[in-house]
């Protein structure tokens, strides 16, 4: 950056320098900062997540949700893929629905969730009844340094 500045006298310069960029020229904060297309759909933004490397959904992204949640159906076709197995399996846990209603569900652990290039391992997923809806919830989000939606570019933004 110092060279940068060397050259300009007086003058504002604004510099766009991509996170790679920044870390190759000596910037120890950088970071990659992954800008993920989404679609909106009824009112929800979707984004494709990868499942253990064998099976790919679109999942809502959804910050009040406690953990991340697959449908039954879909618990069971991972298994039958052999990429779930009743060791996966942590437990099981009440959960409190946005209609106020308690439902009980199974707890496994996911061995990894990819979305963009980013790969999650070890995420607590809940199973939900079957035809319901994926669901990335706090149980992934909260693991990120940081993200946000990008509303005009349609847009996940992960850090």
């Amino acid at each position: 950056m110092r060279a940068l500045r060397s050259w300009v006298w007086g003058a504002a310069l604004v510099l766009n320098v991509s996170p790679a960029a920044a870390a190759s020229i000596g910037d120890p904060t950088a970071q990659a900062q992954q800008v993920i297309p989404v679609e909106a759909r009824d009112g929800a933004y979707m984004v494709p997540v990868l499942i253990n490397g064998v099976l790919s959904e679109n999942f809502i992204i959804d910050s009040g949700s406690a953990d991340v949640s697959i449908p039954l159906d879909v618990a069971s076709t991972l298994e039958r893929l052999g990429a779930i197995s009743p060791s996966d399996l942590i437990g099981s846990k009440t959960y409190i629905l946005a209609d106020g209603s308690r439902v009980l569900s199974a707890i496994y652990r996911i061995a990894s969730l990819k979305i963009g290039d980013l790969v999650m391992q070890n995420v607590t997923v809940r199973i939900a009844p079957e035809k319901s809806h994926f669901l990335l919830g706090q149980s992934f989000l909260s693991r990120l340094k940081s993200w946000s939606m990008d509303n005009a570019r349609r847009a996940l933004i992960i850090n």
